[in-house]
């Protein structure tokens, strides 16, 4: 029977703003043998520009308490914004802000049975944010970037595989559950000279537990098919006293193999991705510049040779609704490659 590789495109749900599931964005291979694999993967995230700027900030900068963005009303206009969390910084938003996060990420699948499937995900994060004006009062200063890397949650998932088929068709359904351990560095420090703890968002880690209840749905008819995906996140309170709002998301694609030669498939892929997250809490309080909803279009692409599969994803987003004048998503892109084999 020919090998078919199917793209089931982000199964777990993350932040608007960079890390409310650290290491959940994976892609899912999902091999007709129901082979198992390892893999290496490359995945980055963009974020710029605000809904709304203002042009001067003087009599706010003058005014600003020492507590949390929550705190800061009638002051927290358009403009600017307390952050990070935790700290007397401030910031003023800016066209030239931007955040990246980027991770490299070593990832695990072992089938046993062709009935269960379970996988493991270690990242290592390369997180950056630049502030063109950034407000350490009471001297603000300019074009000032936080740089933090470092090892991310561990991830392990299982999942039971059930499968249907006909003369014509075949169904896979797949409920599981993601576990992600708080392994991960949490407490990574600056280089300034009180070694301030960097914000609990761009940590590589978020030294807490979250449990993810998932189910992933594939029909597939005559090199063709649809992959639908539900998820659901819960997360306890980690480092700093601080606790990332719970998240969902769901996705549907298309996708279509093409045999150029033997062993050798071309699966491209298109669909859309939905997430939405509530707002984060530090020392119980709400932070409203978090959380909020947003629609991603994506393509992607599977190349598959023997036992060697290439992957690339590109989304880009239609649609955002955040709580606040948070800073807004932008494109996202991954590239990843797997090498199968049989327990």
């Amino acid at each position: 029977m020919k090998k078919i590789v199917f793209l089931i495109l982000f199964s777990l749900a993350f932040s608007n703003r960079g890390m409310a599931c650290d290491s959940c964005n994976f892609f899912e291979y999902s091999l007709l043998e129901n082979k198992s694999y390892f893999g290496l993967f490359y995945r980055f995230r963009g974020f710029d520009d605000y809904k709304s700027y203002s042009s001067s900030t003087t009599s706010q900068i003058r005014n600003f308490p020492a507590q949390l963005s929550t705190n800061l009303r009638p002051w927290d206009g358009p403009s600017v914004m307390h952050e990070p969390e935790g700290n007397g910084l401030f910031v003023q938003k800016t066209k030239q802000d931007f955040e990246t996060y980027q991770t490299i990420e070593a990832r695990g699948n072992f089938t046993l049975d062709n009935k269960w499937n379970f996988t493991f995900l270690l990242p290592y994060e390369f997180n950056r944010v630049y502030y063109e004006k950034y407000l350490d009062l009471p001297n603000p200063t300019r074009d000032t970037t936080l740089y933090v890397q470092g090892w991310g949650d561990l991830t392990v998932t299982a999942e039971y595989i059930h499968l249907i088929y006909n003369t014509k068709s075949r169904h896979t359904l797949r409920p599981g559950l993601a576990l992600t351990l708080p392994t991960g560095q949490a407490l990574v420090t600056s280089n300034n000279e009180n070694q301030d703890l960097f914000d609990p968002i761009i940590q590589p880690g978020k030294g807490a537990f979250s449990f993810t209840p998932r189910l992933n749905y594939q029909w597939f008819l005559d090199n063709q098919g649809v992959n639908v995906g539900l998820s659901y996140q819960w997360s306890t309170e980690g480092e700093q006293t601080y606790e990332f709002g719970n998240s969902f998301n769901a996705y549907a694609l298309y996708f279509r193999q093409f045999e150029l030669k033997s062993g050798l498939l071309l699966v491209p892929n298109a669909g859309f991705y939905y997430e939405r997250s509530e707002m984060d809490l530090y020392q119980g309080e709400l932070q409203e510049l978090t959380g909020g909803k947003v629609g991603f279009a994506q393509l992607g692409l599977d190349i598959n040779w023997v036992q060697t599969t290439f992957s690339v994803l590109v989304q880009s987003p239609v649609f955002q609704t955040l709580n606040g004048n948070q800073i807004q998503n932008q494109n996202r892109f991954s590239v990843g490659i797997i090498r199968s084999f049989k327990l």
